[in-house]
């Protein structure tokens, strides 16, 4: 009767808990909603952004460069991380990425259309200047971030992957609602004058959009500071601690019992198989290399890829290729990890189907299949497939670093090594657009591929 009544008195306990580790998991993604959601909006509005400046086609390779400029500042992160050893802190680090993202983005949404004459052309200095910022916050972090979550056990490392995934679905949605404009209608004003185009409008402007994005971030803050000053994570039992105890009262239950007991077989669960030195770098370098490609390349040549095959295409595939990021992010929750051997393929097939987007982008302004709706389907469906395989193996990797790495710095290289393959995605094909003149544009009311 009195064991009966403890367990009646426990039962409550278990469901605070249970409720409270909801409530931490919910906070973990709201606060990585603040990593990338700002730059991953500049991306998303780029269709309707890029007609309005005087850079046009070369706008997304010139905030690939900038974006990736910004990552000096990660690499003075990694530098001080060293230095200070056990006695870093990424609590402050989070605090500025998450504030001075409120600012960036409130800065776009008044000054975006805002240009200036400098170096011997108009420039959207307002633009460019604020996607720097951006650029500084959201790569350092990659870095702080995963640094943070060596402090919670590893189920809430999917969280952080989650709300990650998040911050390109979100202002998916936004543009969905927000709906198609920068379609261009070819107009003549008389007989003899040349074909104009007319753009089409949104439903609301660049302005609101970046003003929600705001608004979202700011809840990131609130969501950190809950979790700061608040004591659900310990309710939660989320902190992620080595009780040496119960190491010693292990191993004196191996060396009396055996491995078959009940007790052992459940702790041998929860207690990870170790990852060689060999597979951590293996990891490490396929994480440079599908960073490179994946987010340093790509999105250099976005408009060069998409815009042969119409305005239309190039809005599906903004909204639906950030959709590949959480659907990677669900499969993730089913399967966590992968083995060596999986990471190596999906990231071989991954890039495979990013060389044909390069290949296509390379074409421009006539590559196959151009002006042609199945030649649209082809390159939204070649863009969403290459970014679900890729996120997913990030997602795995990390997920493995976190289980199987002994040593608590891991997670913070993984960071690391995706900032260092933006460096050598970017850059090349910045020279190849910008300094080369490799790639050509379109021009509107003008035919090509006759």
């Amino acid at each position: 009767m009195e064991q009966r009544n403890a367990e009646v008195s426990l039962s409550p306990n278990r469901q605070d808990q249970k409720w409270a580790q909801h409530v931490c998991y919910a906070l973990i993604v709201i606060l990585n909603l603040s990593t990338w959601i700002d730059l991953n909006s500049v991306w998303i509005e780029l269709p309707l952004i890029y007609n309005s400046t005087p850079e046009g086609w070369t706008l997304p390779s010139i905030l690939s460069l900038i974006i990736n400029l910004a990552n000096i500042f990660p690499i003075i992160v990694v530098l001080i991380r060293l230095r200070l050893r056990e006695r870093f802190s990424e609590i402050p680090y989070i605090y500025t990425i998450i504030i001075v993202g409120v600012v960036a983005c409130l800065a776009i949404g008044l000054f975006w259309k805002e240009t200036l004459y400098i170096f011997g052309a108009q420039r959207s200095y307002a633009l460019i200047t604020a996607v720097f910022a951006l650029g500084i916050l959201d790569c350092t972090s990659s870095l702080v971030f995963c640094d943070y979550m060596r402090h919670y056990k590893v189920k809430y490392l999917h969280a952080m992957f989650l709300g990650e995934s998040f911050t390109a679905t979100i202002p998916t949605l936004l543009a969905v609602v927000q709906g198609i404009g920068g379609e261009a209608k070819c107009i003549q004003y008389n007989s003899t004058s040349p074909f104009e185009p007319v753009y089409s409008e949104p439903r609301f402007s660049v302005s609101v959009f970046f003003f929600l994005i705001m608004g979202i971030i700011i809840i990131s803050l609130v969501a950190f500071v809950i979790l700061r000053t608040s004591p659900i994570v310990g309710l939660a039992g989320a902190e992620e601690r080595i009780n040496k105890e119960e190491c010693i009262e292990t191993c004196e239950m191996l060396l009396k019992f055996g491995e078959d007991t009940p007790a052992i077989r459940k702790l041998s669960i929860t207690i990870p198989k170790s990852m060689t030195r060999k597979e951590f770098v293996i990891i490490q370098w396929f994480n440079v290399i599908n960073s490179g490609i994946l987010y340093g390349c790509l999105p250099t040549i976005t408009t060069y890829s998409m815009l042969p095959y119409g305005q239309r295409a190039f809005y599906y595939c903004s909204i639906l290729y950030p959709l590949a990021y959480p659907l990677a992010a669900m499969l993730a929750w089913f399967r966590q990890t992968i083995s060596i051997f999986w990471v190596s393929a999906g990231s071989i097939i991954g890039c495979f189907i990013c060389g044909f987007i390069i290949f296509i982008a390379c074409q421009s302004p006539c590559p196959i299949w151009a002006d042609t709706t199945h030649g649209g389907v082809i390159m939204v469906l070649a863009w969403f497939s290459s970014t679900f395989i890729l996120a997913y193996v990030r997602i795995a990797s990390g997920n493995n670093i976190k289980l199987y790495w002994k040593k608590e710095s891991g997670l913070f290289y993984f960071g690391f090594t995706v900032q260092t393959g933006i460096i050598f995605g970017v850059l090349p094909f910045f020279l190849i657009i910008n300094v080369f003149n490799l790639l050509k544009d379109r021009k509107p009311c003008i035919t090509y591929c006759i």
